[in-house]
């Protein structure tokens, strides 16, 4: 039986029970790791990484693992979705936490809550924001219209106050063309 190495000291108890099974398991099937890589299809350096607790195996290597050997893939599966959660919940034990009895989680409930809070403040922050901005834009929008009604106004005031004359300047002139029946190369046509 090979010597393994000491499982790294922040796992949590169930990911570390794993760990343990799967290498009990590797032992007993007396299977070396190029055997366990060829009928698993996972690489030599995943199975390191799994059986040294560095990374946690997927349900399906585990399940691979327990047929492979031999063993209940039923529990070994129940086992594996339970450290799967812990592994997700942060690997870190909390001091003084034997390794038989199961720790905290890493997040107390009032920690969660802080920050579903934090979203909610910004949902709220940006709500206002949207809400002043929009009710700057339609004050903008009356002034502007505002702002025309009085130039409107003025402009027809002044062009009613002035009178109309009519100079030869303001005249468009009309300008006449002949057909000359010259082309563009300065040929009659």
């Amino acid at each position: 039986m090979p010597r393994w190495k000491a499982l790294p000291a922040g796992l949590h108890p169930h990911v570390h029970q794993l760990i343990v099974r799967l290498r009990r398991m590797k032992d007993r099937s007396e299977l070396s790791t190029r055997q366990l890589v060829a009928k698993t299809g996972y690489s030599a350096r995943s199975w390191q990484r799994y059986l040294n607790g560095r990374s946690l195996p997927p349900r399906k290597a585990v399940e691979a693992m327990a047929h492979l050997c031999g063993d209940d893939p039923a529990r070994l599966l129940v086992l594996h979705e339970i450290a799967a959660e812990r592994w997700a919940d942060g690997r870190v034990v909390t001091a003084g936490a034997s390794e038989s009895a199961p720790s905290t989680p890493a997040h107390t409930p009032m920690e969660r809550q802080s920050y579903v809070r934090c979203p909610r403040a910004l949902v709220t922050a940006g709500a206002v924001a949207l809400a002043l901005s929009v009710s700057a834009a339609l004050l903008l929008a009356v002034r502007l219209a505002d702002a025309r009604a009085e130039l409107a106004d003025e402009r027809a005031g002044t062009v009613g106050a002035t009178p109309a004359i009519v100079t030869e300047s303001l005249v468009p002139v009309s300008y006449t063309c002949r057909w000359s029946g010259v082309t563009a190369a300065g040929t009659r046509a």
